[in-house]
């Protein structure tokens, strides 16, 4: 379902972790609805044949390289209406696995990224008009799965992250808000989770159990739940967090 929100048109939005997944639904939302978008991940192609699409490559874990990146992005853009920042991994480490350099690599993307990215392009989200954040985090650091603590550490930094700053944008109108997505059904979800038959049967009981609901949520999913932060239409929400999981929370 195209949900439309027309005072979107004509704006400009940068959307982080763009390649895959969350990412590239949202791009390709926010492109539909005739959104100027600059993509920026780490697998990113350097050229785009998609109008309106500029995709530019970076490792947002490295704040020197992410600089280098925006600097093309103002080269492009005196202003930013939206930021939303969807980059993100989640490898499994236990405690004895998750030593300092495992710690660092998904820390500075999950949570360093996000703030830094903020931060870098704040100037022009001054000069934009939709004046909109929307970080993607998740309900997993609610659900105790085992070798998940760094990451789990890292989506619930997200939510402090958004709280933390729900004041100090606000007072210059600029609102920022998280969508916590559930079990999400992108491809690599699909094909590590869901493509061996035994793994697949496992998993379906899990979310029948699970959810309150049974529905796969689609990367579009979740990109229409961004979309409405991003929008007027969700003009007195800032600091809040959306959970998008098909009623697996309940909250």
């Amino acid at each position: 379902m195209l949900v439309q929100f027309p005072d979107l048109k004509n704006r400009c939005a940068l959307v982080t972790g763009s390649s895959q997944g969350i990412g590239k639904a949202v791009c390709r939302a926010l492109l539909n609805r005739g959104v100027r978008v600059f993509g920026i991940a780490l697998d990113e192609e350097e050229s785009d044949a998609t109008t309106g699409y500029t995709a530019i490559p970076s490792d947002l874990s490295n704040v020197s390289q992410m600089r280098v990146a925006l600097g093309s992005l103002r080269a492009l853009t005196s202003s930013l209406d939206y930021l939303v920042n969807v980059a993100g991994i989640d490898p499994k480490y236990s405690l004895d696995e998750g030593d300092e350099a495992r710690w660092k690599e998904i820390i500075d993307l999950n949570l360093k990224g996000y703030y830094f990215t903020i931060r870098e392009v704040l100037d022009l989200l001054r000069a934009g008009q939709g004046k909109s954040i929307v970080n993607v985090s998740s309900i997993n650091y609610r659900l105790g799965v085992p070798r998940r603590s760094i990451y789990s550490i890292s989506k619930a930094g997200i939510l402090g992250l958004t709280t933390g700053l729900a004041r100090e944008l606000g007072a210059e109108g600029i609102r920022i808000n998280t969508v916590s997505p559930g079990w999400v059904f992108t491809d690599r979800q699909i094909t590590e989770y869901f493509t061996r038959q035994d793994d697949r049967r496992k998993n379906m009981e899990e979310l029948e159990r699970r959810q309150a609901i049974k529905r796969h949520i689609s990367p579009e999913d979740v990109a229409n739940h961004i979309l409405f932060y991003l929008s007027e239409a969700s003009a007195a929400s800032t600091g809040h967090n959306c959970v998008v999981d098909g009623g697996w929370l309940l909250e």
